[in-house]
């Protein structure tokens, strides 16, 4: 009997999806730590920040003040959609007009990464071999992995509704948003799924399908601005459709989960067509001897990390075009100084300087994403057994930890340069003055000093502690809220100083100042230090 009559017939003998149930329980323990984290930033943030919306528009005149701010103006509606239900606002649409993008994109974010860290990333560490040793089906795999992050969005989504709920609103509107978050979610478990199929590495499966939530969220953007169908091929677009709070419409919840259904069907079909470990599409085999240029660690490390690097950059560049184009419609957004406290706007900054300084913000939280996961590469290749070989060459430990730290180093002034220079060229454009161009880029260089030490601060993890080297990801959430919600939410200024973000001028709104910048800069050095001494002093693995 041939080895693929064998598999065969062992398929059919234990079914494909045969050991979904005890892969389920294996996925609920490897994230009884995250998945509570996952719950509490999300809907925390969200029920923070809609308690402080409520607070703040109270009266009718005041919706009205908003709904006149936020309609037809094509940055509000880049940003956070249509307006649906501020023709005759209450609080609960103005709150679905501050948080239900942004949320959306958490949910999506949160489908992504659960789905490929328990299937394409197991099989990269070669742990889905061993699983499938087992009498474990084909697709139990997918299947366990599909179910668990399910009931978790389903269980996120369930807090924002209760959430809402508590704070008095609709709850039509409230049921009709926390379902619209669930079909989010089930549509980018399908991509995922999709995803993880296709690419032969879970970075490459996280990037591609990040890709594919960039383009549906610029996507829906242009359909909001232009007022057109656009809007309609993007599942962001269908889930702003539900119109919660506006005469809800439940019929777009059934393309949502049609859609989110199709890939994963699409999934399993694709997962038949490959072995394991492999993607669809295979890495190309490398020639038998290694080029000049990769006998040294830098080039090494240049190698292992230039895909994400130009994926990273080229993402940032097209989303941040048009961010610049929509900055030229901000004049009016700022007029009211309580939206500019919740936007970041600067009462000594004209509104255009102050949403730049805020997309420039926002270019920096985006690139520290690259930031970490380009130093935890590190961590990967520790645990993956290919540090050890490069280290038993004439390379030390500093030299290979260092030329990786460089890279990533490079790598995030690159992605931001893209990004301020796309954004820059699209404001130009906007204003018809190519010197509005330079000043972006220079902010966002600024910018990258605060980046940089979150890297610095991933980088001693890997030294001290590589096992909670993944903790570096916290640093970036906090800088995220305290950025964005440090205000809304009244934080206490001592929590704001942990963050990198704080120390920062805002350019263009805020005059430059060197200082804060030289001490973010000897703050990164002294992480680098440690790090370095860290991985010196421990074992390999």
């Amino acid at each position: 009997m041939s080895a693929i009559t064998a598999e065969r017939t062992v398929a059919r003998r234990l079914g494909r999806f045969t050991g979904t149930r005890n892969l389920l329980r294996f996925a609920v323990r490897r994230d009884r730590l995250r998945a509570p984290l996952w719950f509490v930033g999300v809907v925390g943030v969200f029920t923070a920040t809609a308690g402080s919306v409520v607070a703040l528009y109270k009266t009718p005149d005041q919706l009205a003040s908003y709904a006149t701010l936020a309609v037809d103006n094509p940055a509000v509606q880049a940003l956070t959609g249509p307006g649906y239900g501020l023709d005759d606002p209450t609080q609960g649409s103005v709150v679905l007009n501050e948080m239900g993008m942004f949320t959306f994109i958490a949910i999506a974010l949160l489908a992504l990464v659960t789905v490929i860290r328990h299937t394409r990333a197991e099989e990269e560490t070669d742990r889905a071999e061993l699983v499938r040793a087992a009498p474990v089906g084909r697709h139990a795999s997918l299947a366990a992995a599909s179910l668990w992050t399910a009931a978790l969005t389903t269980v996120v989504s369930l807090g924002l509704t209760v959430s809402m709920l508590t704070s008095g609103l609709d709850p039509a509107g409230s049921w009709a948003f926390g379902l619209a978050c669930a079909g989010v979610g089930f549509v980018f478990i399908g991509v995922a799924n999709v995803a993880a199929q296709i690419a032969s590495e879970a970075r490459a499966a996280i990037a591609a399908s990040g890709a594919v939530l960039a383009v549906m969220f610029v996507v829906r953007a242009l359909g909001d601005v232009s007022g057109n169908w656009l809007v309609w091929l993007s599942p962001l677009g269908w889930a702003q459709g539900i119109r919660a709070y506006a005469d809800e419409r439940w019929w777009v919840l059934v393309p949502l989960l049609v859609t989110g259904g199709a890939l994963t069907i699409v999934a399993l079909v694709l997962s038949r067509r490959r072995d394991l470990g492999a993607g669809i599409l295979q890495q190309r085999p490398g020639p038998a001897e290694a080029s000049p240029r990769l006998r040294s660690p830098l080039m090494l490390a240049l190698r292992l990390q230039r895909t994400s690097i130009i994926g990273w950059a080229a993402g940032l560049g097209i989303v941040w075009v048009f961010m610049g184009v929509v900055a030229k419609q901000a004049d009016t957004l700022l007029e009211n100084q309580a939206v500019a406290d919740v936007i970041g706007g600067s009462g000594a900054a004209s509104p255009s300087d102050s949403f730049l300084a805020t997309i420039v913000l926002m270019a920096g939280l985006v690139a520290a994403g690259f930031t970490i996961s380009a130093v935890l590469r590190l961590r990967s290749e520790e645990v993956a057994g290919r540090a050890e070989p490069t280290l038993a060459n004439a390379v030390s430990r500093r030299t290979w930890a260092l030329s990786h730290l460089a890279v990533s180093s490079a790598g995030t002034v690159l992605v931001l340069v893209s990004a301020g220079l796309t954004a820059g060229i699209g404001y130009a454009i906007g204003v018809g003055d190519a010197a509005e161009v330079l000043p972006l880029v220079g902010a966002v260089l600024a910018m990258s000093v605060a980046v940089l030490v979150l890297g610095a601060f991933a980088f001693a993890l890997f030294g001290l502690a590589p096992r909670w080297a993944s903790l570096a990801w916290v640093g970036v959430a906090l800088g995220g809220v305290v950025a964005l919600l440090g205000a809304t939410l009244d934080l206490p200024q001592w929590i704001r100083n942990f963050s990198p973000f704080e120390h920062v001028p805002a350019l263009p709104a805020e005059p430059f100042n060197a200082v804060p910048l030289l001490v973010l800069a000897a703050v990164a050095g002294v992480l680098v230090w440690i790090g370095v001494r860290g991985f010196g002093r421990r074992d390999i693995n």
